[in-house]
């Protein structure tokens, strides 16, 4: 009945007209005109009339409750209290409920609180409510199928605030709870599966705060919401799988404070946020998984502070707002292909940020990370990687050290390059054997001296007291060959000088250190120079001394500058 025009309007505009005309069972035809925003005539159906004391007299004998295409004006288990003189929390029977394509309407509430559901299932299948507030409050439904498949309310409010549902399959599918707020506060839905799929919640506020769910799969699945706030605050999922793939939140704040998702797998893929704030602050995942690939988070915030997950993926999604992903506990966080206009932040404040692997191969990064080399032991978070190639690997590397740069992080910043360097380095060596196997003949030689010359020596330019320590090493060791071989071994080479010779001392260890000293550094006095088969060395340890001192340099000259 509702896959039509009225369908697609959230506030119910519509004329009845009862005429004392038998319908079926039913001893009068209720005819509602409905309307769309214009005013226009969109639609016209019929029902049969029946009365709240018709409905009554079911109830006393017990007898089954069925209101299919039925028009049912102001019902109130209440009012049946009432009359029957009982307190207002005494539970009213109703057996084998069936509303399907009937309607309820009223002047202010339709009260179904305090019910007791019982038989084999309970349909309210493509069901109007009108313009009033619908309450189910406190009932309680059967271990059967409760279906709502293609309900629609109207403007006023609707309670399920402290309903039991069974065992069977709870259904929302496809319907539309109009304009006003919903409430589902401490709602237990047990062990059957819950579908909300294709589901609009209304513009008002949708409350599941403390809602209860068991072992069952639940879909939201394409629902979408209105502007108002959806507070899923410290809801109990249960252990099922819990779908919200294609879900469109619309403005204004999503809570999943404090929600526990249980061990299945949890997935806002393709989901779509509007502006607004986003927050699963300590929320608990469990050991299950979360995945928000391709979502769009619209603007505002998304706090995941102090949540607790085993792996959480961003996979393709632009995060244009600012992200707290300062977990509690979390083994995985992919935030691969990823772009960041905004900030993201990670970095530890007063407690520690609990994260073992990080990864954003592909990221590109438009606003800020908030990230600390040590805090959040960025090194193990990229080489503990199993899925990613160590090209991937040094491209995060990449990505991190112009992302330090940025912050003014500069020892992170070395310490991000350098790793990436032999990330790069390593990746090239592995790359060249895989095309040829004969490629090792040069490329582990290649690989292995820049591994020393740049890596080993100064860090890739990154460390200047580490460049120096190894010009003291190569000057010193030059000085003890050359006193070695001018003292022990004369006819392979000798350090000879001009000096005078009651001025000599060339076999003295000092005069060694004060040769390699003018050659290391290419003073070149003169007054002592290399001959034999030390000439060599003195010629090597010249470049040595031009290079390491250049090597230091660009070193130091890069550390003052920061």
């Amino acid at each position: 009945m509702l896959d039509s025009p009225l369908h697609e309007h959230h506030l119910l505009r519509y004329k009845v007209e009862i005429e004392d005309k038998p319908m079926r069972s039913f001893s009068k035809t209720a005819t509602i005109s409905f309307f769309d925003e214009n005013d226009k005539k969109v639609m016209v159906f019929r029902y049969g009339v029946i009365t709240n004391q018709e409905i009554f007299d079911k109830i006393d004998k017990g007898e089954d409750i069925n209101l299919n295409n039925a028009y049912v004006l102001n019902f109130s288990l209440t009012d049946y209290r009432v009359y029957k003189g009982f307190d207002d929390s005494v539970r009213i029977s109703l057996k084998n409920f069936s509303a399907k394509k009937g309607f309820f309407d009223c002047d202010i509430t339709n009260d179904l609180s305090y019910a007791n559901f019982e038989g084999d299932k309970v349909v309210f299948d493509s069901v109007i409510f009108g313009n009033g507030t619908t309450n189910f409050s406190n009932s309680v439904f059967c271990d059967g199928d409760v279906s709502f498949k293609k309900a629609k309310y109207g403007s006023g409010s609707t309670n399920f605030q402290s309903v039991q549902f069974g065992d069977g399959l709870v259904s929302f599918n496809n319907t539309n709870f109009g304009t006003g707020n919903l409430s589902f506060v401490d709602c237990n839905f047990s062990n059957g599966n819950v579908d909300f799929r294709n589901t609009y919640f209304g513009d008002g506020t949708v409350d599941f705060k403390f809602a209860k769910f068991a072992n069952g799969d639940l879909s939201f699945e394409k629902a979408s919401f209105g502007k108002g706030k959806k507070d899923f605050k410290n809801v109990e999922f249960g252990g099922g799988k819990i779908d919200f793939r294609r879900v469109d939140f619309n403005d204004g704040d999503v809570s999943f404070d404090g929600a526990e998702f249980g061990d299945g797998k949890v997935s806002f893929r393709s989901a779509r946020f509007g502006h607004g704030e986003k927050t699963f602050a300590q929320a608990d995942f469990a050991k299950g998984e979360a995945q928000f690939d391709l979502t769009d988070f619209g603007s505002g915030s998304v706090n995941f502070n102090k949540a607790t997950i085993t792996d959480i993926s961003f996979k393709g999604c632009a995060l244009n707002c600012y992200m707290d992903l300062r977990f509690n506990s979390c083994r995985t966080v992919s935030l691969s292909n990823t772009i960041v206009r905004d900030i993201l932040d990670l970095k530890p404040e007063d407690e520690t940020v609990v994260i073992k692997i990080f990864d954003i191969s592909g990221m590109r990064i438009l606003g800020r990370m908030f990230i600390d080399w040590r805090g959040n032991n960025v090194y193990n978070l990229i080489y503990q990687q199993t899925e990613t190639t160590l090209f991937q690997k040094a491209e995060q590397f990449r990505i991190l050290k112009e992302n330090f740069r940025n912050n003014g992080q500069y020892e992170d910043e070395d310490a991000a390059y350098l790793e990436f360097k032999r990330c790069e380095a390593k990746a090239n060596l592995e790359a060249a054997i895989e095309k040829d196997k004969k490629n090792a003949l040069w490329a582990y030689p290649n690989y292995y001296f820049q591994k020393y010359v740049f890596d080993y020596i100064g860090r890739y330019a990154t460390d200047p007291i580490r460049v120096l320590s190894n010009m003291f090493l190569a000057f010193t060791t030059f000085s003890i060959i050359y006193y070695i071989i001018t003292e022990y071994f004369p006819n392979f080479g000798t350090v000879a000088t001009t000096l005078p010779s009651e001025l000599q001392h060339i076999h003295s260890f000092g005069n060694c250190v004060y040769y390699s000293a003018i050659t290391f550094f290419t003073i070149g006095y003169g007054d002592y120079f290399a001959e034999g088969y030390l000439k060599p060395f003195a010629a090597f340890e010249g470049f040595t001394g031009v290079f390491l001192m250049s090597y230091f340099t660009v070193a130091f000259v890069r550390k003052i500058l920061r």
